[in-house]
């Protein structure tokens, strides 16, 4: 079997608050996935979230089994008060639900490019924390090439993630109405520049370090969308008469928001969301399904052994460091021919080895 799982739970399977509690247990020391790797029942994890899900994307030489075991630490968690169950995934299955992701196919916002950055990222910091795998190596490689081919099929800027979701809310809004966007990470900035280019061009930016500044745009403001990441809310704002502020934070950011017109992430991502024409999603899922074959192939394919990699250093070394010395005197045409007969006769020789049973 394909030696992967993703278990993972979106915008469709739980609220952001418990999908923001179930990430932050499994952040700490000793969470529940780092047991998996200490147990050996995994021998790789990378933890995706975004502002629409998380997911955990496991490799392990009995995937099924490691997956129901950490489906089962979720679902019993205190953090989890009404034993909401995550989708769970595993050998190719779980490939092609990686990829899916990736091409943001599995998005409110279909083909949004940002959720791609995002898995992309996710495999870096597992990286850096070291629980990437040779396996888990295959799959990012994966996804990159995916991602590559995938932003031939859909450019730039054709869909966009919660940030469209949020524009198609204020349609009635003047385009020259003040506009205040607390949060200067990937969302906030993806926010801000989806505003200008629908022509609200009094739309400002803010973060903690201009918090000053922040409350006075408030006063003004006729939205106010915050996109902050803190890990509880935080946030009071001062009355708002009938106003509109948007809490894209999960889990949400803002403690209190009297007189508002308050829009949470969960009543955003249930709504409609964009849809992709039917061409372009067909071309998106076929790419996904080829791209998760290619990854299933490799790593089925069995690892190349010491002794051919020892094999295959020693040809390199002698084809470049000392057959050129052998041929020295040789005519330039006899020289290129023999070099090419050694080369192949080498490659047979390393052909047939890994032909045989290991």
């Amino acid at each position: 079997m394909v030696p992967l799982a993703l278990v993972g739970m979106s915008y469709r399977e739980a609220p952001s608050a418990v999908r923001a509690a179930l990430a932050a247990i499994d952040a700490e020391v000793g969470g529940p996935s780092q047991q998996l790797l200490d147990a050996g029942q995994v021998t790789g994890v990378v933890r995706i979230e975004s502002c629409a899900r998380v997911e955990w994307l496991f490799a392990a030489e009995h995937p099924a089994w490691a997956a129901e075991l950490f489906s089962a630490t979720l679902i019993g968690a205190a953090e989890n008060p009404d034993r909401l169950r995550p989708r769970v995934r595993h050998g190719a299955a779980a490939a092609g639900a990686l990829l899916r992701v990736a091409a943001g196919l599995d998005s409110v916002a279909q083909g949004e490019h940002a959720i791609g950055n995002q898995v992309l990222r996710s495999f870096e910091r597992a990286h850096e924390a070291g629980t990437v795998c040779r396996n888990l190596h295959v799959a990012w490689r994966g996804v990159g090439e995916m991602l590559g081919k995938a932003r031939r099929i859909l450019p730039q800027g054709r869909t966009g993630g919660v940030q469209q979701l949020v524009i198609d809310r204020i349609t009635d809004v003047p385009r020259d109405a003040s506009i205040a966007v607390f949060g200067l990470g990937e969302i906030g900035r993806a926010m801000l520049r989806a505003l200008n280019d629908a022509g609200f061009l009094a739309a400002e930016s803010f973060n903690r370090a201009s918090m000053r500044a922040f409350d006075g745009a408030v006063a003004r403001a006729e939205v106010v969308i915050i996109a902050s990441g803190a890990p509880h809310a935080w946030l009071t704002l001062p009355p708002g008469e009938g106003r509109q502020v948007f809490d894209l934070g999960s889990p949400l950011q803002i403690v209190a928001a009297p007189g508002w017109r308050m829009t949470g992430l969960d009543e955003l991502l249930d709504g409609h969301g964009a849809v992709l024409p039917d061409a372009e999603y067909a071309a998106l899922e076929a790419e996904c399904a080829t791209s998760a074959e290619k990854i299933c192939q490799t790593l089925l394919a069995p690892p190349p052994s010491d002794t051919l990699a020892a094999m295959t250093a020693i040809r390199t070394e002698f084809m470049q460091n000392k057959l050129p010395g052998l041929l020295e005197g040789l005519p330039p045409q006899r020289a290129r021919k023999l070099t090419s007969e050694v080369n192949a006769m080498l490659h047979e020789f390393i052909s047939a080895a890994r032909r045989e049973p290991q």
